[in-house]
């Protein structure tokens, strides 16, 4: 790729503000349990922190493959799965490699595989459809040889979902998927099916509310999973993340406690914000809320940061003018966002 290339490219950024209620990185508002942390800081503290990690990270890979009842070899861990799919689409899209994205989604796919000279062939998503438009996405593939999909499903910022099947029917178009789950739980969704052509992308960072040790990780067949390997940073998740994934692999039921918590908050989050005039809300499956605004969304942004609540403002991503994306909170904490968006809308 050339300099030029990467000079005309826009860094991917947040706008650093500081509130009371941060409700917009579609984070877990709730914490790992206090007992959990002390319990891995005594583990930590017992290990020699002057040595490696583990090169190949072997205790996660065969927590993550006891858990979802796959093989350590279909498994790669990472700094975050945003490494992850750094790796992968620097191990299948090349110079001019047709790359289909629905639009908008997370957008440093677009980043990544424009740094690896990809060329980028979007379909648009109508944020209003529960359901990604799978057939638009079949036709792209179809009609470009040795096509990549790359799809979050749910997709981030809309919400919406691939239809049932759609992994599957993407595949048979004979292009390569790369299928980010990372919101996934929320969609009560499988890990999908192993295939040569797949690979497939969860984190630790949402449900299981890991944020901020960035842990991630991939599923393939052994064959992809040595492929992406190649490609992939070594030694890039330390001990402290590692040990902290396994030990919420020990206890699941933190994590699907959450979970039903969130959905169950979601959906009551979506019925009081349908409730208010002047706003259109988006049907999503994941953990947050995206809405149109009549009002100009920066300012409906700036008040409610005005008051103490940090939302995210998705205007400025492709069809997606005058919206804004919440991530849904503990009840107090939508509550109060309900009750703010009610005097401003």
């Amino acid at each position: 790729m050339s300099r030029t290339a990467i000079a005309a490219m826009t860094a991917y950024t947040l706008e650093l503000r500081e509130a009371a209620t941060k409700l917009n990185q579609n984070e877990n508002p709730f914490d790992f349990p206090p007992e959990l942390k002390r319990t891995l800081v005594n583990a930590i503290v017992e290990r020699r922190w002057n040595r490696y990690p583990d090169f190949e990270s072997n205790a996660l890979r065969g927590a993550i493959a006891k858990a979802y009842g796959l093989a350590p070899e279909n498994i790669l861990v990472g700094n975050g799965s945003n490494e992850l799919l750094a790796a992968a689409i620097g191990t299948f899209v090349g110079p001019n490699t047709p790359t289909i994205i629905p639009r908008p989604s997370f957008s440093l796919y677009e980043k990544l595989v424009t740094v690896a000279g990809g060329a980028i062939v979007n379909v648009d998503v109508d944020p209003r459809h529960a359901h990604l438009p799978l057939a638009e996405m079949i036709d792209a593939a179809s009609a470009n040889e040795h096509a990549v999909v790359i799809v979050c499903s749910p997709n981030n910022p809309t919400g919406g979902i691939l239809p049932p099947g759609g992994v599957e029917r993407l595949l048979d178009t004979g292009a390569t998927l790369l299928f980010d789950r990372a919101y996934g739980d929320f969609a009560n969704d499988s890990l999908p099916l192993l295939h040569e052509r797949l690979v497939t992308f969860s984190t630790f960072s949402k449900a299981w509310g890991l944020a901020g040790l960035r842990i991630g990780w991939l599923a393939a067949t052994a064959g992809t999973a040595r492929e992406v390997r190649k490609v992939k940073l070594p030694y890039s998740l330390n001990i402290v993340s590692e040990a902290a994934a396994v030990l919420a692999l020990e206890n699941r039921a933190i994590r699907d406690k959450n979970v039903s918590v969130l959905v169950r908050e979601r959906e009551r989050l979506a019925a009081a914000m349908r409730g208010i005039r002047r706003i259109e809300v988006f049907p999503s499956a994941a953990n947050f809320i995206s809405f149109r605004t009549e009002r100009p969304a920066k300012a409906i942004f700036d008040e409610l940061c005005a008051r103490g609540i940090l939302i995210r403002d998705i205007s400025g991503y492709f069809g997606l003018a005058n919206c804004l994306r919440v991530s849904v909170g503990t009840a107090e904490e939508n509550d109060q966002f309900v009750a703010v968006l009610k005097e401003i809308a």
